[in-house]
């Protein structure tokens, strides 16, 4: 497995460091396997090879070329592919943006699909976006076109891969650790989470907004809001306003935290807000539902497909401050509401995204591809 593997196993920065360890762990529980975890990381002088978490992890040199570049032509690539072939496994499952330029190797190869970037860096708007976001869009449908084996973690990268790929296409969800569905949710009145980074895709901005008009209208609430401050002004935008609304007293910026931190943040949660402005299949959202919080997401791109309007949460436009804000009321006033979305989106959850259930359906597809080859 190629991917991104936290150096500190407690506290993985962002879903895919997050996917991974949780589906390491889970496959390492199955029998008849040996898996292998191979990452490149900036500023390592020398390969690095140890035991953890049932698995070996490699951890090679990463590149100082910008990404962009490095998994076309850059030495990152090139360490990569020629460590792949020495170890020789017999599949290599990818979840990170190599495998769109990594080329022919001699054994079967899956991928993984966590995000796009185009879009990511579009919804950002972050530097130079005008340029970046249509050179990312042609290195993945170049990317895409090469793959012969591809896993959707949503219908929402089915629907857009399909018309670039002639690959095989996988259904299986991300996983979430099974110590979310241990969580004990005992939740504090009014309290509502929102976990991501504090940047303008992830609309905190726009959370900040709608959550002053609950205030407003004479709930007691409270919000906390867990997420590494990535773009600076943009954060400094989100404090000033919490100042401006005179919200210091409602609303507390908890940084990144780790694991544990935020099951308990889940575990005190009436309600889980992340009206994000794009998104595929965020962890966050899998996690809130696997512990019994009921949630309030977008109506874009991939959250659609994990929250069931009316049953499991609601789903709002990221623009719309006033649905948010009425959303938010209703479930905050509505007990017998939010215990009633809490058991469905902890059912869907113990179905669809638990780790047990997700390295069991990734095996299988090894499995295949493997058979396939021979």
């Amino acid at each position: 497995m190629f991917s991104r593997f936290p150096q500190d196993r407690s506290a993985p920065r962002g879903g895919v460091e997050a996917v991974t360890l949780a589906l390491v762990r889970a496959i390492s529980r199955l029998d008849d396997l040996d898996l292998h975890v191979v990452t490149l990381e900036r500023g390592r002088r020398q390969v690095e090879v140890a035991r953890q978490d049932g698995a070996t992890i490699h951890r090679l040199p990463g590149s100082r070329w910008p990404q962009m570049f490095d998994i076309l032509a850059g030495p990152g690539r090139r360490r990569l592919k020629q460590y792949l072939r020495q170890l020789a496994p017999d599949v290599v499952h990818f979840h990170e943006t190599y495998g769109l330029g990594i080329g022919e190797l001699p054994m079967p190869c899956v991928f993984t699909i966590h995000g796009f970037d185009h879009a990511n860096v579009r919804a950002e708007k972050g530097y130079l976006a005008w340029l970046r976001a249509p050179l990312w869009r042609r290195i993945q449908e170049w990317g895409l076109s090469r793959q012969r084996h591809i896993i959707s973690i949503t219908p929402y990268v089915k629907e857009y891969i399909r018309p670039l790929t002639q690959a095989t296409i996988y259904d299986i969800d991300n996983p979430v650790d099974p110590a979310c569905f241990a969580v004990e949710h005992r939740e504090v009145p009014g309290r509502v989470f929102s976990a991501g980074w504090v940047t303008h895709r992830k609309n905190t901005l726009g959370l900040v907004m709608a959550f002053a008009r609950v205030v407003r209208s004479g709930v007691d609430a409270s919000l906390h809001v867990a997420g590494e401050q990535r773009e600076p002004a943009y954060a400094e935008k989100v404090k000033e306003t919490i100042g401006e609304l005179g919200l210091t007293d409602h609303i507390v910026l908890l940084g990144r935290i780790g694991p544990d931190a935020i099951r308990k943040e889940l575990g005190e949660a009436s309600v889980f807000a992340l009206p994000s402005r794009q998104e595929n299949a965020p962890m966050a959202i899998a996690e809130a539902m696997a512990v019994g919080v009921p949630v309030i997401s977008s109506n874009r791109c991939g959250m659609p497909y994990m929250v069931q309007e009316g049953e499991t949460g609601f789903l709002v436009d990221p623009e719309d401050c006033g649905t948010l804000a009425a959303r938010i009321r209703q479930m905050l006033t509505d007990k017998p509401l939010r215990a009633k979305m809490a058991g469905a989106a902890r059912r869907v959850a113990e179905s669809r995204f638990h780790s047990d259930s997700v390295a069991r359906k990734t095996v299988e597809v090894y499995r295949e591809i493997v058979s396939r080859s021979a």
